[in-house]
């Protein structure tokens, strides 16, 4: 009977636990048990009572039950607990807010707004003023950076040097928390290594399609200059759930759901077709 594996984890745990089941020596010591900590997703005390092993990702005691240090404290003596990155990476986009009651909050949008001005005004402003006379791009590149330093230091698996080392020349997030194919095999290759196992093999890699493809979070195309990224230059079309739009047919589209009074933004952009086509002309 093969061993349990609690994992508990956000979408990247999703991923990891599909990556995971293409290694067959980890396939065959343990089955997997996967919950959603995001969610505050119940594990069971007698699923806790019987896992061998426990790959999560690190929630503070504010979490309460189902905080790291809480669940931990109800394994069994015998189990293992791997903790493994959640991993938010600003670098590509710095005005990102987690302000609540917006989806993908974007703190320089929001301001152009707060100044009084219109949707097509704040666009104008947006996508032809200076940014690098208005924010320190790369201080804010390096805070993103210290940040995620600091989240590493409560994780069993390092990852940072590998977002410095191929940020600019590969795109390794799709948005701010979906990292890409490079970023989950490094994660699922370091937690094989931890347990004495193989990395995936390179036919694994090949069959792998692309991860969270369905949006794209638009870069502004000064970010991308100022970064030196080999991508997301102006003129760059994102596959936003389905509809390949520009940074600036995108930011045209969050004003105008701003000015629409609604907070739903991921079923506003999933609405699609015309809708969107006239917004990017009318705003760009």
């Amino acid at each position: 009977m093969r061993e349990v594996c609690i994992l508990h984890g956000n979408c990247q745990g999703e991923t990891l636990q599909a990556l995971l089941s293409a290694s067959p020596e980890f396939v065959e010591r343990y089955a997997v048990e996967y919950y959603v900590n995001f969610t505050r997703q119940a594990i069971p005390p007698s699923n806790l009572s019987r896992c061998a092993l426990f790959l999560h990702q690190h929630l503070g005691e504010n979490w309460g039950a189902v905080s790291s240090a809480a669940l931990r404290g109800a394994l069994p003596a015998t189990a293992r607990s791997v903790c493994f990155p959640n991993i938010l990476f600003k670098g590509y986009w710095p005005f990102w807010s987690n302000r609540p009651g917006f989806d993908y909050a974007d703190s320089f949008l929001d301001a152009l707004l707060e100044r009084g001005l219109n949707p097509a005004e704040a666009l104008r402003v947006a996508t032809h003023s200076r940014l690098d006379k208005a924010f320190d791009l790369p201080a804010l590149l390096a805070e993103t950076f210290a940040l995620e330093r600091q989240k590493e230091a409560r994780s069993d698996i390092a990852y940072v040097d590998v977002i410095e080392a191929h940020f600019r020349e590969e795109k390794l997030l799709n948005s701010i928390n979906h990292p890409g194919r490079r970023l989950m095999f490094h994660v699922a290759d370091e937690v094989l290594a931890l347990l004495g196992m193989p990395p995936l093999g390179e036919e694994i890699r090949a069959l792998c399609p692309s991860l969270y493809p369905e949006f794209e979070l638009p870069i502004h195309p000064q970010v991308a200059a100022q970064h030196g990224l080999a991508f997301g230059r102006e003129g760059t079309r994102f596959n936003v759930y389905g509809q390949a739009l520009t940074y600036a047919g995108y930011a045209g589209l969050y004003l105008a759901c701003k000015q629409a009074g609604r907070s739903d933004f991921v079923n506003f952009l999933q609405g699609g077709g015309n809708e969107h086509e006239r917004t990017e002309k009318q705003l760009s």
